[in-house]
């Protein structure tokens, strides 16, 4: 019976070094366990901010380039509508305001895009940094929002699941 000890939690007898339960599943005192396991969950942690800051760069440089891409060619898919709205309204000069219209939108359009791109650094550089868990939470919930919000979502539960990796 010197080699046994019992289960706090359910009453089962344990033999000496035993980390959990067999009977009941509890995790009996360990401090080299608990260091273990410490361990580990920020390694799995530090391992999910890698892929949040991962998703919010690629997300960054999609909106970036896909940003330039329209606001330079503003002026092409306004022209390319020109035919089929002058045709619709048979009145050039209210075309013509359309047109200008679309391609003010397009070009908009494009500069928003590349201004969330950019911001889209914050987050990832707040996360790979591992500081300001909240700032990190919030700028990326922004990112989602205004830009791309599929990877955003992504991103932001990689770095909600993250948060005991971060040094706050």
């Amino acid at each position: 019976m010197d080699n046994m000890n019992f289960c706090p939690a359910c009453g089962k007898e344990l033999p000496v070094g035993t980390a959990y339960c067999p009977a009941c599943g509890s995790r009996l005192n360990d401090p080299e366990g608990e260091r273990k396991e410490k361990a580990a969950k920020t390694n799995e942690a530090v391992g999910r901010i890698k892929i949040a800051v991962a998703i919010l760069i690629i997300t960054a440089v999609i909106s970036i380039i896909s940003g330039l891409y329209f606001y330079f060619n503003a002026e092409s898919f306004a022209e390319s509508l020109r035919e089929m709205i002058t045709n619709s309204l048979n009145d050039p000069v209210r075309a013509d305001d359309m047109v200008n219209f679309v391609k003010d939108v397009v070009k908009i359009s494009g500069l928003l895009s590349i201004i969330v791109g950019l911001f889209s650094f914050v987050p990832a550089m707040l996360a790979y940094k591992r500081r300001m868990h909240s700032l990190t939470f919030v700028t990326c919930l922004v990112v989602a929002i205004c830009g791309n919000l599929i990877f955003g979502l992504i991103a932001l539960y990689f770095i909600h699941k993250a948060k005991p990796a971060f040094i706050d």
